[in-house]
């Protein structure tokens, strides 16, 4: 402090002339604190002046690292020392040598304090040498016990260790014991197991069971999972060589057994539909299906364990079963064909020729025209057998476009018969060769729903078959094991079923309508009842071949139609065709009457319906004798009653079409030949129009000399009653030899006839009395004369 003080008045107040009194450090709180002096000087000056000097800022790291802040307890003491003194500057000297005596005082108070305690000293260094000594003798205790500890140590390690030995001893024992508990427990086949495998007989159900569970055990034994170390021991080489032995010897037992039983049920003779009943009943398969179905858990085991083989017995069962079904196919259908002809199997019917032999049946709609052209495009590719169905057909010609119900029910029986054999073939191939119901997805077969199938049907044929037909390389590449086995089984089913569809086409054309209802159905019921893929694929393919037969047919009758000639017939009267469209449309809505669709017939009926319009005003212009309008409003009128009769709601705009053309003809005939019967009255009357509308009033008309009274009555004098009902009749005649009977029309016409007549009269009369009012000019007869004309006339004939 006396350093600072000497420093600080050398360097700052001896320069001023000033003497420095006292200084107190003062510093700011803070983490980085700054110390500063607060001085008090004196003026050394006269006069003398006492000041406060600023505080002088020291950064005196040394300083600042050996200044302590003061507790409270030091900072109260100190103010009490401070308050003995004043706070003028003149006692802080004062205060400075007494603080410094109090220093001196303390200092010697503490020296003596510490000579007296001198012995006390003397006594505590010889208490601690005795410690020492102390100390030493225990840490030779410790060294000697920590000797005999070490020793214990490293006889326990050793025992440690050897039981760590005998430990991993017994470990492996154990695990020795286990691995051969394991490959003896795993690896064994019971004696019994492996007389079964090597001479069980397969023919015999008990010993079948036997084979199945000595199978079991054998393969149990051989999916074991052995490790690499397993597989260098002998004794296992030797046991998996014996298992592998057993296996391939059950196994070609086992591919012979049941190749065996393929091959006789294929060549099962069996007895033929025609040798029994007669019955159209297709012979089931529930004997075979049981025969096989026990040896199901065996077919399960060789998949697993040859997957070759296993596919190639599935292609053996194929080909073999394949034999019996294409026998009592061809039985099934040659007993079809002999109850749809009477043609039995020895005049070398074949169904299957007829695919490319025969189009669709089409059919003028009307008996006569119908029973010369039905067949005609197609007698000249068939042979004499279908020759003989195309003659029973064309004496049953009374029948075309029936209702009857007879070629229906053999269309239901056949469908019926087929679907359950199908379907119960299919579920045994997918339980017997174990295969998966999603593996067929990708077979082409009708599309998801059966609104999709619906909305299918009704597109043009060629787009059908690309939807439920793949093309073959397409096939090849995504045809499932499922399929390829059905396709094969039934490799001829598709084609006699096209077949007898061709059939029943060329029995009556109606059967077309039938097919496509009955089909149809099926189906949709196939779609909907989730049935095995391959019945919704064959029903999808016939349904569309039904349906190309039924747009040749259609397309068949709309060119007959259109191509139709002329009758020679005096009087055309009802054309042949529209009699045929009448015919073909109850029959068509008798079938449909239940039907859930009818999309394709209500588009046959826009397709057939435009064609006999087109043909009817065709033939119209043709024929010279009768005149056109006469042919088209006697022929649309018949259509437009007929369509009224039935109410078809596809042909409402058709039906109103047909009534405009028979109105606008029946007034286009009318006005040609009824004409003017009061010529020169109608003249006359011109005229006087003419007039008229030039700018002559009405009442001077009478005052032209052309138009005068005497003229009007000139001409009026010529149209005496007897006159006018003469040309009546001529007119009546005329009529009469224009229209037909069967057209119903003659009331019709000669009433409108009879109402124009009266209609030009009464013009007549307001013409005269309005141009000649008060001359009392007359007609020479009254519309009653008219109309009572026109009743004598028609009584009269």
């Amino acid at each position: 402090m006396i350093a600072v003080r000497n420093q600080l008045q050398k360097d700052f107040f001896t320069p001023q002339e000033e003497r420095l009194l006292g200084l107190v450090y003062a510093w700011k709180a803070g983490k980085k604190r700054k110390n500063c002096i607060l001085c008090a000087a004196e003026c050394l000056r006269p006069p003398v002046e006492e000041r406060t000097s600023e505080p002088i800022e020291v950064e005196d790291e040394e300083e600042i690292d050996v200044y302590e802040v003061l507790t409270p307890k030091e900072a109260l003491d100190v103010g009490k020392i401070m308050e003995e003194f004043d706070q003028s500057i003149s006692n802080s000297e004062a205060f400075a040598e007494k603080m410094s005596k109090d220093l001196h005082v303390l200092d010697e108070a503490n020296i003596r304090s510490i000579i007296v305690s001198e012995k006390q000293v003397t006594e505590l260094m010889e208490l601690i040498d005795m410690s020492l000594v102390d100390v030493r003798n225990i840490e030779q205790t410790l060294q000697t016990y920590e000797e005999l500890l070490q020793s214990v140590k490293e006889q326990m390690d050793h025992i440690h260790q050897s039981n760590y030995q005998l430990q991993v001893i017994d470990c492996n024992q154990q695990k020795l014991l286990e691995e051969v508990i394991f490959l003896v427990d795993k690896l064994d086949l019971a004696e019994e197991h492996q007389v079964a495998l090597r001479t069980g007989d397969l023919s015999v159900p008990e010993s079948l069971e036997a084979c199945i569970t000595a199978v079991e055990a054998l393969n149990n034994c051989m999916i074991v999972k052995l490790s690499t170390g397993h597989r260098k021991l002998q004794s296992v080489v030797e046991q998996l060589i014996t298992f592998e032995n057993l296996r391939q010897q059950f196994e070609s037992r086992f591919i012979r057994h049941i190749s065996n039983i393929f091959v006789l049920q294929g060549n099962d003779p069996g007895v033929s539909l025609m040798q029994q009943t007669g019955e159209l009943i297709f012979p089931r398969h529930k004997f075979y299906h049981d025969e096989l179905l026990p040896y199901n858990p065996l077919m399960a085991w060789l998949k697993s364990s040859n997957l070759v083989i296993f596919n190639g017995l599935s292609k053996v069962y194929a080909e073999n079963i394949k034999k019996l079904y294409d026998k009592q196919v061809k039985d099934f259908f040659d007993l079809l064909k002999f109850k749809l002809t009477g043609i039995k199997d020895g005049m070398k019917f074949k169904i299957q020729e007829s695919i490319e032999k025969l189009t669709a049946s089409t059919s003028n709609l009307q008996k006569t025209f119908f029973r010369n052209t039905l067949y005609e495009h197609l007698e000249p590719e068939v042979d004499i057998t279908d020759r003989g169905i195309l003659d029973k057909a064309k004496d049953d010609q009374d029948r075309e476009w029936s209702t009857s119900s007879f070629c229906t029910e053999i269309i239901d029986q056949v469908l019926a018969e087929l679907e359950p054999i199908c379907i119960a073939e299919e579920e045994f191939v997918t339980r017997f060769f174990i295969l998966v119901e999603d593996t067929y997805s990708e077979t082409p077969q009708l599309v998801g729903s059966k609104s999709d199938l619906v909305a299918a049907i009704n597109q043009d044929s060629i787009e059908k078959v690309r939807l439920y037909r793949s093309t073959p390389e397409q096939e090849d590449l995504g045809i499932s094991n499922k399929r390829k086995i059905m396709n094969e089984i039934f490799s001829t089913l598709e084609l006699d079923l096209r077949g007898f569809v061709n059939l029943c086409d060329k029995i009556n054309p109606s059967n077309t309508l039938h097919l496509l209802v009955i089909v149809s159905q099926c189906a949709l019921s196939a779609q909907d009842a989730d049935s095995p893929p391959f019945i919704k694929s064959t029903f999808g393919n016939i349904l569309v071949h039904v349906k190309r037969n039924f747009d040749k047919c259609i397309s068949g009758l709309c060119k007959q139609i259109e191509e139709a000639k002329v009758p020679k017939k005096t009087k055309i009267g009802i054309l042949p065709f529209v009699i045929g469209f009448e015919e073909f449309l109850t029959v068509a809505e008798t079938i449909f009457k239940n039907a859930e669709r009818r999309g394709d017939l209500d588009k046959a009926y826009n397709k057939i319906i435009a064609a006999v319009f087109t043909s009817i005003e065709n033939i119209a212009l043709m024929n010279l004798k009768i005149p056109p309008d006469v042919v088209i409003m006697e022929n649309f009128h018949q259509i437009y009653c007929f369509l009224s009769e039935m109410k078809i709601n596809s042909l409402e705009d058709r039906k109103k079409e047909a009534h405009q053309q028979y109105s606008e003809h029946l007034n286009l005939y009318v006005t040609k030949y009824l004409g003017q019967p009061l010529e020169k009255l109608n003249i006359f009357f011109d005229g006087v129009k003419t007039r008229i509308a030039q700018g002559v009033k009405e009442d001077e008309i009478s005052y032209q000399l052309v138009f005068s009274k005497q003229e009007l009555r000139k001409v009026i004098e010529k149209y005496q009653g007897k006159e006018v009902k003469k040309a009546l009749e001529t007119l009546y005649k005329k009529v009469l030899k224009h229209l037909s009977e069967e057209g119903n029309l003659l009331q019709v016409v000669w009433c409108t006839m009879q109402g124009e007549f009266v209609h030009q009269y009464k013009q007549f009369e307001e013409m005269i009395a309005r141009c000649y009012p008060g001359s009392g000019i007359t007609m020479n007869f009254s519309i009653e004369d008219i109309l009572q004309y026109f009743l004598d006339i028609t009584k009269s004939n």
